[in-house]
């Protein structure tokens, strides 16, 4: 079976939003060229239970999650080819920068399957970005 390339998903920045058990991250993507047009996407990651949404509360933790079915998996997707693909996320992992501030590290799979890209199946992915946050 063939896989994704990695080189084509790449992160350029993350942002945090939410609340105590309820945050969002959104891993804006670089675009891409893709079935002859140009692709402007995100991965979307909603209902993540995190203890805060503030970057200070996270430094330097790493947060394990279950994978889908699981109540307590994270609710995840990119957008790609007119579909929303599941990614089933892992990891999250908030790593201190000296020279870029704070970075997320995301592991996971993206479930390609599931919406009709059957010939990627499954792909595993690790990204790393610049993470910033709109928590008030």
């Amino acid at each position: 079976m063939k896989k994704l390339p990695q080189s084509m998903i790449q992160p350029r920045h993350a942002i945090l939003r939410g609340e105590l058990g309820n945050v969002a991250l959104e891993v804006l993507l670089v675009p891409f060229y893709w079935k002859n047009e140009w692709v402007d996407t995100a991965i979307r990651l909603d209902g993540i239970n995190l203890p805060s949404a503030h970057l200070a509360d996270l430094a330097g933790k790493t947060f394990l999650f279950p994978l889908n079915p699981d109540a307590e998996a994270i609710d995840g997707s990119i957008y790609l080819d007119s579909a929303h693909h599941p990614c089933d996320v892992s990891v999250i992992e908030f790593v201190r920068s000296r020279n870029d501030g704070l970075k997320v590290l995301i592991k996971g799979v993206y479930v390609f399957e599931f919406e009709g890209l059957d010939q990627f199946g499954n792909t595993p992915f690790i990204l790393s970005t610049t993470v910033s946050s709109c928590a008030v």
